[in-house]
């Protein structure tokens, strides 16, 4: 009997695709366990200059589109591409020391008396320039952070890089 009766409350609707749920109290309060909201968003430390100069090291003339390559004198895109070929080079070098840390640390904890872990641990810092690295930052736990340090390092990012501020990019 309560069946029929839901059944002809859905039918005598006016509209049938009206929503009788928390829907509205959901998207006003959000997903919430504990009085603690269970998705957190990532909110970016750097400001529109800043974000401007990182994405120009690491994605080069990408950023731009076909208007602002066409305008720009050939001295600066060459000079934006070489930034950018350098960059991916420091980063590549630096994921293949990531992944050589991890797997010694593992080795050290597998086979903490292995003469192989001995003769491997021995070779900490190798890279090999022309490898490329398909791991992405996020599965060898490397931020953002990591990435500007690393390229202040380099000095692809000026030294000052944290202490910029916005400016007009109009350059």
């Amino acid at each position: 009997m309560d069946k029929k009766k839901q059944l002809e409350e859905l039918k005598s609707r006016k509209d049938k695709f009206e929503y009788k749920g928390n829907l509205v109290e959901y998207q006003l309060l959000g997903n919430r366990h504990n009085e603690e909201r269970y998705m957190t968003y990532e909110v970016d430390p750097f400001n529109q200059y800043q974000n401007f100069l990182y994405k120009r090291a690491l994605f080069g003339l990408k950023i731009y589109n076909q208007d602002e390559i066409s305008v720009m004198k050939k001295e600066k895109r060459a000079r934006i591409s070489k930034v950018h070929r350098k960059t991916q080079k420091i980063l590549n070098v630096y994921k293949q020391e990531v992944v050589n840390m991890l797997s010694n640390n593992i080795f050290k904890k597998l086979f903490p008396n292995s003469s192989i872990t001995k003769a491997l641990l021995g070779d900490l810092e190798f890279v090999d320039n022309d490898f490329v690295s398909t791991l992405d930052f996020k599965t060898l736990g490397i931020t953002k952070d990591h990435i500007v340090n690393r390229l202040i390092q380099e000095k692809i990012l000026p030294k000052n890089f944290y202490e910029l501020k916005s400016i007009t990019l109009h350059d």
